[in-house]
């Protein structure tokens, strides 16, 4: 299974009409929510039986995504990687999707451990309802993304709340996210990005 995240910037008028065409493509696209980071105007997120599904259907959603005026878009082109589903059919959920880049000097000996850690954050949060930690095939945007990381909510104030302020996200994650830290390995530049759906995406 190949899947594929882009995180449009467009000009509002646009983004409407953006919306429909990414969905039209059998993608999940929405207008992403306030509080973003970096996540663009309108996320979508397709997934492909091969990676031969994925190279067919890519110049559909360049030209839609080219036709809607975009200035920017953040992608990532990624794996199943690790997953597990909670909530199976979660169709009313919250989508949030993190691209980001490992790429400080250290960052290559320390991916293993700094993975293991990101896949144990649901054990300890349990609003996370499904999720998939994923590295990057192929990437594109405002920097190289190495990995994708992915949560689906039952509503928004699970992400906001009990994952963005549990211990274990502020005081073991934090860490390879942070400057200050020595055990800083993820370029500050993120895409924090959070959609409503309107259907089931990792369950």
């Amino acid at each position: 299974m190949f899947n594929l995240i882009c995180l449009v910037s467009a000009d509002e008028a646009a983004r409407t009409d953006l919306t429909a065409a990414l969905k039209a493509l059998n993608g999940a696209a929405a207008p992403v929510m306030e509080g973003n980071f970096n996540g663009g105007d309108v996320a979508a997120r397709f997934a492909f039986a091969d990676e031969s599904a994925y190279r067919a259907a890519r110049p559909a959603i360049d030209a839609a995504i080219a036709a809607a005026g975009a200035v920017q878009c953040n992608w990532a082109l990624f794996g199943n990687g690790q997953s597990a589903v909670g909530a199976p059919g979660l169709a009313d959920g919250v989508w949030r999707g993190l691209l980001l880049c490992a790429d400080r000097p250290q960052a290559t000996a320390r991916l293993a451990e700094f993975e293991a850690e990101m896949v144990l954050m649901p054990k300890y949060i349990p609003a996370i309802r499904n999720w998939r930690l994923a590295s990057a095939i192929e990437s594109g945007g405002d920097l190289p993304w190495t990995h994708v990381w992915e949560q689906e909510y039952a509503d928004i104030g699970g992400l906001m709340g009990p994952y963005m302020l549990h211990p274990y996200h502020w005081a073991v994650i934090d860490r390879w996210f942070d400057p200050e830290c020595p055990d800083w390995i993820v370029n500050t530049r993120l895409c924090h990005s959070f959609a409503a759906f309107g259907a089931p995406v990792l369950g």
